[in-house]
């Protein structure tokens, strides 16, 4: 399982890098064109929505449309990439709360039970005088 998840986990950053990676390459090439950058002020940023829907096998799509839309499927999978690593770091690291409340439970549990705590005692014991 713990290979599989790697495998995925592999995948999944692989596919982001090289999503961003032809991003920025036929951005590079939009951009490098007679307009130069001005080509991306002049995409239609308000009605590529409506412009996409006209997809179909005789349609004619706006090329900028396709550029918007994976913009913004880039930056929706890059917000989505970073939560997930944010939530596997934070249930993997616990905090110095989370140790201090574990020490404090298990103090509470050898205190409230005598036979452990004496066990605990004994085992003190024998540990100083060796």
């Amino acid at each position: 399982m713990k290979l599989w998840r790697k495998f995925s986990s592999f995948l999944a950053n692989s596919f982001f890098v090289l999503n961003w990676m032809g991003f920025v390459w036929v951005s590079f090439v939009m951009a490098s064109g007679k307009d130069g950058l001005s080509v991306f002020l002049t995409l239609p940023w308000g009605s590529f929505l409506t412009e996409l829907s006209n997809i179909s096998p005789q349609g004619n799509v706006d090329s900028g449309s396709v550029w918007i839309a994976w913009l913004i499927l880039s930056l929706a999978y890059t917000w989505a990439m970073l939560a997930r690593q944010r939530s596997l770091h934070t249930a993997s690291n616990p905090t110095h709360l989370d140790v201090a409340s574990l020490v404090k439970n298990k103090k509470r549990e050898i205190e409230s039970d005598p036979e452990l705590k004496q066990s605990l005692n004994k085992l003190n014991q024998l540990l100083k005088n060796s």
